[in-house]
């Protein structure tokens, strides 16, 4: 049966970089499912309509979907990943199919939002509040048609008061806190440790 491993932390501390590197020194092999996917679609509402909406409250998520994909890969079932354009606000009306291994790591702003149980390790990422919103700012200018106006705008108004609110708390009950600060890539000792903190509480 698969092993779930949950990533959390704020927008731009490195989550989907974290993943992508234990995806490659897991044994057994791995595969990545990420919560921002399962934005619920908004293609009912008008662009401006859209553009008013706060994604960083959990609810703008479906959570329901997420979880029982996380229940089906964990049972070795194929699932079909939903395919979100953060440009439009709107899901595209092809899916992925991701196929389940050995390790399924969960990567996302509010996957623990989800009920901790589904997860078998949980790892919050942590980095300075300057050193994210630079990173969000690089990321949604460049992958996501975003203005640097309208990204510092958004994270005034609900980033950051959704982050102390739902995200930050994570660091409580996460198994790891990875601090990733460093924009050099991977701290070997951190991350060594990391991996070793995670078969020795799994396997």
């Amino acid at each position: 049966m698969a092993k779930i491993i949950a990533i959390s932390g704020g927008s731009g501390s490195g989550k989907t970089f974290i993943a992508k590197a234990l995806k490659e020194n897991l044994p057994g092999g791995a595969v990545i499912l990420s919560y921002d996917n399962y934005y619920r679609d908004q293609g009912h509402l008008k662009p401006e309509q859209r553009a008013l909406l706060n994604y960083d409250d959990p609810k703008q998520l479906d959570a329901e979907l997420f979880e029982k994909h996380i229940n089906m890969l964990r049972s070795g079932e194929t699932i079909s990943v939903p395919q979100y354009d953060f440009s439009t606000h709107t899901r595209r009306k092809v899916s992925r199919p991701l196929r389940p291994a050995e390790w399924i790591i969960c990567e996302g702003i509010m996957v623990f939002q989800i009920p901790m149980e589904n997860y078998d390790y949980a790892i919050y990422i942590d980095a300075d509040d300057d050193v994210r919103l630079s990173r969000r700012i690089l990321r949604d200018t460049v992958l996501r048609g975003r203005t640097v106006d309208s990204v510092v705008a958004q994270y005034m108004a609900t980033v950051k008061p959704m982050h102390r609110k739902y995200v930050e708390p994570g660091k409580k009950i996460a198994n790891s806190v990875y601090i990733n600060n460093d924009n050099n890539g991977l701290d070997p000792k951190q991350f060594d440790d990391l991996v070793k903190a995670i078969l020795g509480k799994v396997l």
